[in-house]
């Protein structure tokens, strides 16, 4: 059995296992993120759609031009609301989307 240096793997069980909790704690960060998108943002979730995540920029779809307005000027507060939710915050900014 070859001695194990600190910061490489063993074999390909041990890099597939890693894998699989990074993928298990992004997939856990989501599902928060949605069930949390509601309560913090009230009444206007009827007007901001989830649309996307990529690294820390989570993008939302407004539906008129003064809903896009009015999230970027909420920006700040929500990534605020949102990363307390989270054992580590991770959200860095919200950006529109016009998917």
């Amino acid at each position: 059995m070859r001695p194990r240096i600190a910061g490489t793997f063993q074999s390909a069980a041990d890099i597939l296992g890693s894998l699989r909790g990074f993928a298990r704690a992004r997939t856990d960060r989501l599902m928060i993120l949605n069930q949390v998108w509601e309560k913090e943002v009230g009444a206007l979730a009827r007007h901001w759609a989830l649309s996307a995540v990529k690294g820390g920029t989570v993008f939302v779809r407004p539906s008129s031009p003064a809903a896009a307005q009015e999230l970027q000027l909420r920006g700040r507060e929500l990534v605020r609301g949102l990363n307390k939710h989270f054992d580590k915050a991770w959200i860095r900014e919200i950006r529109t989307s016009r998917e």
